[in-house]
């Protein structure tokens, strides 16, 4: 008992001579010889804002699952790694995520090279959050692409939410977005899943009505 008076003697000293009131308020918060008040009052505004949802939100660092939230402060400030939409060019006409890249369907597994460096972010998604999108994003984390995900909710939760998107918007010098019906010359069908302009030229990739991907696709070698 007489050696924690003397400790307590000594931190009593040390504190007035060396002024560290503060730090030893700091180091013990909750002691009730505290001699800092509580506050009068709380703004509300300094209060951070609870974003709606169901509560069951991936956290940032969930292997399989990016949750909207997270991907939009990803895409608002700049940095959302590459993020493929797997819809059909049909379904982005109205919008899609900014900064998307369109492949359709299961076409990432043989166009290997839109993808990025192994360890760059990647999240994939489709209309509803299904599946699709899910099994996607497995195959490519067994490929080596171990910070692959699929979007919870898919495109249908981003737009609810009202959530940034861009629509689609034919390139300069050109007269056909995503999505759009085009027909080639030689009797082809098909819808344009991208398009660019190169050296003032507008061109295409085609996703064609049997299925097969076409393209560069140059406008002359468009009807219509």
């Amino acid at each position: 008992m007489i050696r924690d008076r003397l400790k307590s003697a000594v931190k009593r000293v040390a504190i007035k001579a060396f002024g560290m009131e503060w730090e030893a308020e700091e180091l013990a918060p909750n002691e009730s010889n505290s001699k800092r008040a509580a506050p009068a009052e709380v703004d509300p505004n300094l209060i951070p804002r609870v974003v709606d949802g169901s509560g069951d939100t991936p956290p940032p660092k969930h292997r399989e699952r990016i949750g909207r939230t997270w991907l939009a402060s990803q895409v608002i400030s700049g940095v959302p790694g590459v993020i493929f939409d797997i819809r059909h060019p049909k379904e982005v006409v109205a919008g899609m995520i900014p900064q998307a890249i369109l492949v359709p369907g299961e076409q990432i597994k043989t166009r290997l090279d839109v993808l990025p460096a192994k360890d760059i972010r990647i999240t994939i998604y489709d209309q509803t959050g299904s599946d699709a999108s899910e099994r996607l994003a497995a195959w490519l984390r067994e490929q080596g692409w171990g910070v692959a995900r699929m979007l919870q909710g898919g495109y249908a939760e981003w737009i609810e939410h009202d959530e940034p998107v861009t629509r689609p918007e034919p390139p300069p010098g050109g007269r056909y977005h995503l999505g759009q019906p085009v027909e080639l010359r030689t009797g082809e069908r098909g819808v344009v899943q991208a398009a660019w302009a190169d050296a003032s030229v507008a061109r295409y990739t085609l996703l064609l009505d049997d299925g097969r991907v076409k393209g560069p696709v140059a406008e002359a070698e468009l009807v219509g």
